[in-house]
Parts: structure tokens; C-alpha cells; sequence
């Protein structure tokens, strides 16, 4: 791990457990800490990945660009992250990554503006903050904006801003009349008395946010190993969509936040997008392939099929074994 000098390695308590033989250790790269992220660190907590014959650390990296790089050098075999497009596009010229499974298959982003609009009509000639140009924020604005039937090129005029805390630092000002929000900060865009405009889930936008992407090299040399992390990570997702006291309280500990209204807020939203059974999204890499071939115009050769391997969430799938877990409860 030399040539990660950025990370910090996040070493998690986990319930004692007793496996036939020592677990395999396996170090996942984090491209960010945030909402929906979580569900790794609840699988952990309740030893699902132990159980299935890994012991999993945490390695957080300082964004996508990051993990996918380490991904690619093989110093780390397994990433969250890796379905936007730098990613895809490494995939087309010859990369070795893919995705695996894509458990937030949405944009977790919602529209919030000043109680003076009240519909798509008023945000006519509105300003709406961004992170910045070409960012997720800036495609699920437009997403948005084009949904509540405006054009996102004349109608409104999206301005960079920067991160979260400087968008809601705008909207307090009354510089920008909208901006971008993410859970759980959409409760706060609330507690300061701006209304949610547009919800991007609810409006049907697709995207690969969160992913588990590993390569196939490794998929061809240690296959099981996978399988096993996609195992204990179904069982994780079954745990937080069906415990809710308990997964709220592994959002405070995963996000360090001492508010329990944040990280109901949290769980609310994650719990309602993340999927039972974690498919690589082929819908949302169609989309990211579309997106790039607008400058890009030969990715439009490309089969979605290049980019993803669904076979171990089939697997699980086709056996019951996911159904199963939701069975007991």
C-alpha cells in the first residue's frame, strides 16, 4: 500500500465470531464517506462478511479518481465506487475494471428553493447552485429543471458554488434562489425553511451512484472471493432496510454525527433507494456511456454488457437466498 499515502485505513469493531478457518482479509477502497455508504459499514457490524469467510477493512481515498486508480494498480481489489464516467471510460480503452453490483442506482439529490416558488413555472428565471460544472450535482439539476418542464440552457441559470455547505451558504443569502441538496442534509435545507421542489429518485433518473467494482483479473483468480463479499453485502442491505433502530444508530457511529434527526434522515432516503438485490445497473451505464458519447462519439460502439458482471448477484438471486433473508424477518 505505498503508493496510497492519502488514505486512512478505518479499522472497525466487529461482533466476535468463530469461522472454521482464518477469514480472508480483503481491503475495500471508499471513494467518499456519505449517505448510502453506510450499508458497508452495517454489514460489517453485524459480521455478515466474517461469516462468509472475509475479514473486511476500510480504506477511505480522496475521491473516485483515487479509488479507481488504485483499483486499476492492483494495490486494492475491491472499491466503492467506480460507475461514473472517468470509470467507464477507462473500461472502453482497455481497462480491467467493471462493476459487480450498484446499490444507490439513483442521484441522491433533491431540488430545495425558497418558499417563493411553488412549481416548475415560478423557477423560471431562477438561479440554481452547483457544485460545479460537469459534476453530479450539475446532472441532476438538469435532470430536475428538464422534468418540472423547463430548459436547463435558457430557463434558469445554474452557477457554481461549490460543496454542500457553500450551496446552502448561497441559498441563506438569497444569492442563488435553488440549489442541489443531498441526504441528510436535505433536513436541514428544511429545519432553515426551504421546500423540496423536485426529488431526482422520484423522478426516475438512473444512475451507477454507488457500486462495488473490482476487475477481472480478479474476478478470474479469486471468483469466490467476490461471491463472498457480495453474499455478506446482501445480507448487510437486508439488515439496514429491516432494522431500523439499529442502522440508525450505525449511521451516527459511520457518518460521526450525534444527531439522531440526521441520521433518521439518512436512513429514511437510503433505506427507501437501496435495492434489495444490488444489480450492476445497466440502465444507469447506459446512461454514462450516452453521456460521454457526446464528446466521445466512437463509445457509442460499446455494449453495456462491457461494463458490468451481474452474474454473482444472479446467483445469489436465482438460489433464494436473497428472497430468503427477508423471509425471516
Amino acid at each position: 500500500m505505498k503508493h496510497v499515502t492519502a488514505g486512512l485505513l478505518i479499522c472497525l469493531l466487529c461482533p466476535a465470531s468463530l469461522p472454521a478457518q482464518s477469514p480472508k482479509p480483503v481491503l475495500l477502497g471508499l471513494a467518499s464517506i456519505s449517505g448510502g455508504i453506510e450499508t458497508l459499514y452495517v454489514t460489517k457490524k453485524i459480521g455478515a462478511f466474517k461469516r462468509n469467510g472475509i475479514d473486511v477493512d476500510f480504506l477511505l481515498l480522496q475521491g473516485g479518481s483515487q479509488a479507481l486508480q488504485v483499483l486499476l494498480s492492483g494495490e486494492i481489489k475491491l472499491i466503492s465506487g467506480g460507475g461514473g464516467t472517468a470509470a467507464q471510460r477507462a473500461r472502453f480503452k482497455g481497462a480491467g475494471n467493471l462493476l459487480v453490483a450498484t446499490y444507490t442506482p439513483t442521484m441522491p439529490y433533491s431540488l430545495y428553493v425558497n418558499r417563493k416558488i411553488q412549481d416548475g413555472k415560478q423557477l423560471k428565471g431562477a438561479k440554481i447552485a452547483i457544485s460545479r460544472f460537469g459534476s453530479s450535482s450539475d446532472f441532476a439539476a438538469r435532470f430536475m429543471v428538464t422534468r418540472l418542464g423547463l430548459d436547463p440552457a435558457k430557463d434558469v441559470t445554474i452557477m457554481q458554488i461549490g460543496n454542500q455547505r457553500e450551496r446552502m451558504s448561497a441559498l441563506l443569502s438569497g444569492s442563488v434562489d435553488g440549489s442541489v441538496v443531498d441526504a441528510p442534509n436535505t433536513l436541514i435545507a428544511r429545519q432553515q425553511g426551504f421546500v423540496e421542489l423536485a426529488d431526482a429518485s422520484k423522478l426516475g433518473l438512473t444512475y451507477p451512484h454507488n457500486n462495488i467494482a473490482t476487475t477481472d483479473r480478479f474476478i478470474r483468480e479469486e471468483a469466490q472471493t467476490v461471491f463472498g463479499f457480495l453474499r455478506a453485502f446482501v445480507e448487510g442491505i437486508a439488515f439496514y432496510r429491516t432494522h431500523k433502530a439499529e442502522s440508525i444508530q450505525m449511521i451516527k457511529e459511520f457518518l460521526r454525527v450525534s444527531d439522531h434527526a440526521i441520521a433518521e434522515e439518512a436512513y429514511e432516503y437510503y433505506s427507501r433507494i437501496t435495492p434489495a438485490k444490488p444489480y450492476p445497473s445497466a440502465e444507469g451505464v447506459r446512461g454514462v456511456l450516452e453521456e460521454i458519447a457526446v464528446s466521445e462519439p466512437a463509445i457509442k460502439t460499446a455494449k453495456v454488457e462491457q461494463f458490468i458482471d451481474g452474474s454473482f448477484i444472479t446467483k445469489l438471486d436465482q438460489s433464494g437466498f436473497i428472497d430468503g433473508l427477508y423471509k425471516k424477518k
